[in-house]
């Protein structure tokens, strides 16, 4: 019945009514088939925007954790050794009777005044002040230098004072001081103020 309609329809209404036809069609698939598609497109590629910046960041942190791998690979028996140059809290005795080994091997007499620790604050180390007197010939007080400056641990020193003569700074030292050979020199006193790392 419609067909019939359109075959009497002349040439110029048959193409009008072909092109309605047609654009209709056209914006049906246009709006049923385009439209959706184009929608989940731009989806689609904000969701693989967003995973490639994901994927970007994670690449970045699994490669900033591998260098940090690395880099606390190379530094752990430095970090050991760093350990070493803190004396522990508990081994005060061991480290007075390093000091005094080491006042022996060099021939020279000395006192200790080793100080309660400070806590510092938000560090896991204490600081305490340590006073060493020592006497003795020049070059033996050299010698205990030189055996203190080669022990493992970090003494950070404040205040090195030699002097002439029997008394060191305001305090003295009531004991005798080691014999000594004629062609040796006369007794110098050191006086030493440093600080010392306790974990």
């Amino acid at each position: 019945m419609i067909i019939d309609k359109i075959q009497k329809f002349n040439l110029k209404n048959k193409i009008i009514v072909n092109l309605v036809g047609f654009t209709l069609i056209l914006f049906s698939l246009i709006y049923s088939v385009v439209i959706p598609s184009a929608r989940d497109i731009r989806a689609m590629s904000k969701d693989i925007e967003e995973q490639r910046i994901d994927l970007e960041e994670k690449y970045l942190k699994g490669q900033s954790l591998r260098q940090l791998r690395e880099n606390l690979k190379q530094i752990q028996p430095k970090l050991d050794l760093f350990d070493k140059i803190f004396i522990n809290k508990n081994r005060e005795l061991e480290f007075i009777t390093t000091l005094e080994n080491e006042a022996n091997k060099a021939q020279v007499s000395q006192r200790i005044n080793l100080s309660a620790p400070r806590a510092a604050e938000n560090q896991e180390f204490q600081k305490n002040n340590l006073q060493l007197y020592a006497q003795g010939g020049f070059i033996r007080q050299l010698t205990y230098l030189l055996n203190l400056e080669s022990l493992s641990y970090y003494v950070n020193v404040k205040l090195l004072e030699l002097t002439l003569g029997e008394s060191v700074g305001a305090a003295k030292i009531n004991f005798k001081p080691p014999q000594t050979s004629p062609n040796q020199t006369n007794n110098i006193n050191l006086s030493i103020d440093a600080d010392t790392y306790w974990k």
